[in-house]
């Protein structure tokens, strides 16, 4: 291994970044655990009104079908590619940004440019505009993850950070629940009341419940202007020296020269999410198609369902990481994302072929508890190896593959086997019994594949002198 790579430089911080030593030449001191706490949970809040503005176009894939003539795998485009296209390709110099700059001004940029772009979606009259208002959410969210990741990370010392990492990680899933929730009930009343027509043209429900979830950053905007406070860098035994920039080869040095503990993690971490991500992006359609739900019924019984099982599996997976950390076992993050995923896959192939809409929902609650764990313990693993001042970058990098794969492939997976393999869109039964296992399958294998070097990682880390 270079130097280089075992000793990544640090990027300076502008003035609205506080450096790792104060004037004093000292460490600054952690914030209080009520501050950082404080913190976690208003950025949790951002992120679900994120998801909320993300994934409330599951519930109107049926309405938008109708209106704008699209099939399942266009709609699959929309949930997933379109997002992740420019995700992919900004995440990664928004996260540049948030390494040099002032996280808390980052965040909020991107709050005004992912609900702007869902209030956009009201207007949409085709593919295309729906495509590039996914794409502009996707810009703004790209924001909220790296940064609040770096912000997070320099609230909390290490031990703590599995727990802290799953309820701002966690919280998405709540965001996700009350997408089906309140969009579902938005939805109902608009449909009641029916088309509405103003100077600007006639608006159809599913066009006016886009208008109405934007609505909802609004008010997070103001807290945390108020609120949220840039805390000071802390230093770590992988801190580069001081006033030396890493450029991106040598950040793409550092993750080549430990590319059997990264390159696994941000692969198989990702087929996890595609599992999720595919489930979640069709089930609403899953219950309406093979069940006969409403959009207002998905809402009342799948949106409690999902705000419930998937922050359970995330935070108690981080909490019990954290506990299994402190007693010593270093590589519990991964341990225990394993274990999760073999109890939740055969949940996955089951839930799609059952009987009766209330088993299968209660199927799909196990996948979500225990498929969500990874989100939560997993994802904490690459702030405990990365040096400070590339930790949002490297956690973009493992966002630019979560979501191209993820986002991308797991619901076109589903939508690819309905269109193409059973050419019947009452098949997405099938279609999500296979694809999401299989996946699972995939992940399984590539982290079982990193646990030995990311344990020889860990003692480099832990022993910088050696």
């Amino acid at each position: 291994m270079s130097d280089a790579a075992a000793r990544p430089s640090a990027l300076p911080t502008s003035a609205s970044a506080p450096d790792a030593l104060d004037q004093g030449g000292k460490t600054p001191p952690l914030p209080s655990l009520q501050r950082a706490w404080s913190v976690v949970a208003i950025l949790s809040l951002a992120a679900i009104v994120s998801y909320i503005d993300r994934q409330v176009l599951n519930l109107l894939v049926e309405p938008i079908k109708a209106d704008l003539g699209l099939s399942d795998v266009e709609i699959s485009v929309l949930q997933g590619f379109s997002f992740a296209l420019l995700y992919a390709v900004l995440a990664i110099p928004l996260a540049w940004v948030a390494d040099r700059s002032n996280r808390k001004w980052v965040i909020l940029g991107g709050l005004v440019c992912w609900s702007g772009a869902t209030f956009m979606s009201g207007f949409a009259s085709g593919f295309a505009i729906l495509f590039v208002a996914r794409m502009l959410i996707g810009i703004g969210e790209a924001t909220l993850s790296p940064a609040g990741f770096s912000m997070i990370t320099d609230y909390f010392r290490k031990a703590r950070l599995p727990a802290a990492l799953s309820v701002f990680t966690g919280s998405g899933f709540i965001g996700s629940g009350l997408a089906l929730v309140i969009g579902g009930a938005l939805y109902a009343a608009l449909e009641a009341a029916g088309p509405v027509t103003t100077a600007l043209g006639t608006f159809q429900p599913w066009q006016m419940t886009f208008f109405g979830i934007a609505m909802l950053s609004v008010p997070l905007f103001v807290l945390i202007v108020l609120f949220v406070r840039e805390p000071a860098r802390q230093p770590d035994a992988l801190a580069p020296a001081a006033g030396e920039e890493p450029s991106p080869f040598e950040i793409l040095g550092f993750l080549t020269a430990h590319a059997r503990v990264y390159f696994p993690l941000f692969f198989g971490f990702s087929c996890f999410a595609a599992a999720q991500f595919g489930v979640g992006a069709w089930a609403p359609s899953f219950f309406i198609r093979s069940h006969g739900w409403t959009q207002l019924e998905v809402g009342q019984a799948l949106g409690p369902v999902v705000m419930a099982t998937g922050p359970l599996g995330v935070i108690a997976g981080g909490f019990l990481a954290e506990r299994l950390l402190l007693r010593g076992v270093r590589d519990a993050t991964l341990k225990l994302s394993m274990a999760a995923i073999v109890v939740a896959l055969p949940f996955a192939a089951a839930f799609p072929l059952v009987e009766g809409g209330g088993l299968a929902l209660a199927l799909l609650a196990a996948v979500l508890a225990f498929g969500t764990v990874p989100f939560g313990a997993g994802v904490a693993t690459f702030p405990l190896i990365t040096p400070n001042r590339m930790r949002a970058q490297v956690i973009a990098v493992y966002l630019l593959v979560a979501n191209l794969l993820g986002y991308s492939a797991g619901p076109i997976l589903v939508a690819w086997l309905t269109d193409a393999v059973f050419a019947d869109p009452a098949a997405i039964n099938l279609s999500l019994a296979i694809a999401a296992p299989a996946v699972m399958a995939a992940g399984l294998v590539l982290i079982a594949a990193a646990l030995g070097p990311y344990r020889l990682m860990l003692e480099a880390a832990e022993n910088p002198e050696n």
